[in-house]
């Protein structure tokens, strides 16, 4: 069996299979996995970022195959998976799970160098390192602000999340500061729950 992608699901797949007896090879190009879940902690300084990686040892630990490249092609009817470096992978069943990246197309004048300066932070790792430099660097009473995309997207309480951790960082270190929520929506994920915390926590500071 061939599991392509070692995120969440991925590795949680090729984890259970392996542990069942059976044959398992993942195909994961990057040595480490930084999760998402939690990162904005990292933006607001709460957390490192070695705290959000993790390595795959465990994986072969448990018996799973580790194949240290990206797939670049599946043929379902050889039942065959080409990597990058053109070896092919035969397979009895194939799970894909190479998960989700960020569309640069999809907001014109936004792409890969322009979130060197504007930093998305929505894939933990660099970025997210990014974004929190630049709140250490601002001056108290500078302002954030945080375009929420149209639905769907992944995890939606996502922007309202990372507007509560950095009000708490603004409110500790530069409280004169201010953040605002662009966002087209009618409503949000939890948007009760959010507008209540902002309200009793970070009054006149989210808008």
């Amino acid at each position: 069996m061939v599991v392509i992608g070692g995120g969440f699901a991925g590795a949680t797949c090729a984890r259970a299979l392996a542990e069942r007896g059976l044959a398992v090879t993942l195909v994961e190009p990057s040595a480490q996995y930084v999760a998402c879940p939690f990162s904005n902690a990292v933006v607001a300084g709460l957390r490192e970022m070695d705290q959000q990686t993790f390595g795959y040892q465990g994986l072969v630990g448990a018996g799973v195959k580790l194949v240290p490249h990206a797939a670049a092609a599946v043929d379902p009817l050889a039942r065959s998976v080409r990597l990058e470096d053109g070896i092919e992978l035969s397979y009895d069943r194939l799970v894909l799970a190479p998960g989700v990246d960020l569309r640069f197309d999809a907001i014109g004048g936004y792409d890969a160098a322009a979130a060197g300066l504007m930093p998305h932070a929505w894939k933990a790792g660099a970025q997210t390192l990014l974004l929190r430099r630049q709140l250490e660097v601002m001056e108290d009473g500078g302002l954030v602000v945080i375009a929420a995309p149209p639905n769907p997207f992944r995890c939606p309480p996502g922007p309202y999340e990372r507007a509560s951790l950095i009000a708490h960082y603004l409110k500790t270190h530069k409280p004169r500061s201010k953040i605002i929520i662009l966002d087209a929506k009618d409503a949000f994920s939890k948007q009760r729950l959010f507008e209540a915390a902002w309200t009793e926590l970070y009054p006149n500071m989210i808008e």
